[in-house]
């Protein structure tokens, strides 16, 4: 027989796979949702690997860096850049991602670069290839965030 918190905890991952908003969820429900992710992906919450986000009007979790550096940790995945592209006004970065059994997938992280100049064209330049590793990682690890 389930025990109360499992009863509690089921009903909030139902309540999650029906409704696909979290903002529909209580406070509570959504702290013991987060908690419950980072349990089952091995996170530790204490990093706070996850922010919520208003996506297409829906909340949803979203992995920051620290969720995806653990990830790749945990599944010991390495990263390799295979291209950097300026075209127009947009900078490319293509990321590959390798598993110890050699799986690979590949994800691409895209910046405008349209008016900036100085520390914001560098931070852009940056932000590409964050995107695309971040993407690679959640990619090979089957998590679609």
């Amino acid at each position: 027989m389930a025990t109360e918190p499992a009863r509690e905890q089921r009903a909030i991952m139902e309540r999650v796979l029906t409704v696909d908003d979290l903002s529909k969820l209580s406070p509570k429900e959504r702290n013991e949702y987060y908690l419950q992710v980072c349990e089952t992906l091995g996170l530790n919450p204490a990093t706070r690997p996850f922010d919520y986000i208003v996506f297409n009007n829906k909340m949803q979790l979203y992995a920051r860096r620290d969720a995806v550096d653990q990830l790749r940790r945990r599944d010991k995945i390495s990263i390799t850049i295979k291209e950097r592209q300026k075209v127009d006004d947009v900078y490319m970065v293509i990321a590959r991602a390798t598993t110890p059994d050699e799986r690979t997938d590949e994800s691409i992280g895209v910046v405008s670069l349209a008016g900036l100049r100085g520390d914001n064209l560098a931070n852009a330049f940056m932000r590409a290839e964050t995107k695309a590793k971040r993407r690679v990682t959640l990619s090979i690890c089957g998590l679609g965030f």
